[in-house]
């Protein structure tokens, strides 16, 4: 759990390149064609062209990832007075930790749960289900929300949100295996480490022990999309894991 905001930029500049490599490896194929038909004229040609198109795929891969990731979950946003307490809470942790302001959505389903995705620290989104603004004290919304801002901070968040476009392609498929993004947030020891560090923030761990046992107990199933979001759940949205939680809670319990 090295990763800061600033080192999530160079890894986000590497999954722009797994994607545009595809592209390259055709673009090279093209240019040699012309090679053949047009000499030398002809290779420099299909190089420039190439070597454009692998630019702007870049620079325009990790654009409205996050916006297709909320329009295919159909979240909403949070601004209703049932979410009052959620952005109030979400505008003082952004200040505590350092991070900017999320785009804040609510998901409505009574499920207990919450999602972090975005690409840079300016293009994200911290979603809330309706079942966890309802069900939830505010000391333990204010864990949950500290945690959110902790995922942000870390910077993993981003290109686990980019390993999503990468994924749905099969072109891209394995340059996305091969950065390894997914190794390493399916660490098991990750989410314990997360939670330890949003009640850094909030300096009241038994917030955050209630939040898991009100998962617990009334569940956190959600349909979440594509695989790569699963690890990007306060709660596994796909499976129920009661050790898993126990654990997490007997964790926070020790400091």
């Amino acid at each position: 759990m090295t990763s800061t905001l600033e080192q999530a930029s160079p890894r986000s500049a590497r999954y722009g390149l797994a994607a545009a490599l595809p592209l390259a490896l055709t673009g090279l194929i093209v240019a040699a064609v012309l090679a053949v038909v047009a000499g030398v004229v002809g290779l420099i040609v299909g190089l420039v062209i190439t070597a454009v198109a692998v630019v702007v795929r870049m620079r325009t891969f990790a654009a409205g990832i996050d916006d297709a990731i909320i329009q295919q979950l159909g979240a909403k946003p949070a601004d209703g007075p049932e979410a009052a307490g959620f952005r109030n809470l979400a505008d003082g942790l952004s200040a505590t930790a350092g991070v900017p302001l999320p785009e804040l959505m609510i998901l409505d389903t009574p499920s207990v749960n919450l999602l972090v995705v975005g690409t840079d620290a300016e293009h994200a989104a911290i979603i809330a289900t309706s079942g966890l603004l309802s069900q939830l004290s505010r000391v333990e919304l204010e864990g949950v929300v500290a945690r959110a801002f902790v995922q942000l901070r870390q910077g993993d968040v981003f290109s686990a949100t980019m390993g999503v476009r990468l994924e749905a392609a099969p072109a891209t498929r394995i340059f996305a295996s091969m950065l390894g993004h997914s190794s390493s947030l399916g660490d098991p020891d990750r989410d314990v480490l997360l939670d330890r560090s949003a009640v850094m923030l909030t300096r009241y761990p038994p917030g955050l022990v209630g939040a898991l046992g009100v998962c617990l107990r009334v569940g956190s199933m959600v349909s979440a999309g594509s695989p790569s979001l699963r690890r990007l759940w306060l709660v596994d949205p796909a499976s129920v894991d009661a050790d898993a939680l126990t654990h997490r809670m007997e964790a926070l319990r020790l400091l």
